[in-house]
């Protein structure tokens, strides 16, 4: 993985703090990387390097800026609102075969029609199909092999 800041929501958040801060070891450097948290409840936190925002416009911000990559993990309402906004450039998609019925939706919600291409993947021993896709551009309509 790629050094990278990470951009989590609250809920993810509350939940890796309480953990992370006690379990480097399984993650190197966690606790030093910058933790953005979009949260309209909370403003600040005891783990080190936490920036809280309250808005879209803050992450838009923070996109446009110099700087790490950003991360987001977990975090499937706030993938949501980046989705819905045009602010995702790559997706890392961990496809599992099996099938649970009810859950947390990626694509739900209706994101902006776009265009990714992928770069890199490969399937582990049990079927995971672990795939990168990178952000290419507006939608082209054609037929499958195009």
């Amino acid at each position: 993985m790629k050094p990278a800041d990470l951009l989590l929501g609250r809920k993810t958040f509350e939940i890796w703090e309480n953990f992370w801060p006690e379990h480097e070891s399984a993650w190197p450097h966690i606790n030093e990387v910058t933790k953005y948290v979009l949260s309209k409840t909370r403003e600040k936190s005891d783990w080190n390097a936490s920036v809280f925002f309250n808005n879209m416009e803050e992450i838009e911000k923070l996109k446009g800026s110099e700087g790490a990559d950003i991360q987001v993990w977990g975090s499937s309402e706030l993938i949501q609102l980046l989705l819905q906004n045009d602010l995702v450039d790559e997706l890392w998609l961990m496809i599992h075969p099996l099938t649970l019925g009810e859950g947390k939706k990626l694509f739900a919600g209706g994101p902006i029609p776009a265009a990714f291409t992928l770069t890199e993947s490969t399937v582990t021993g049990s079927g995971v199909i672990i795939a990168n896709y990178q952000r290419a551009g507006e939608v082209k309509t054609g037929t499958i092999g195009e």
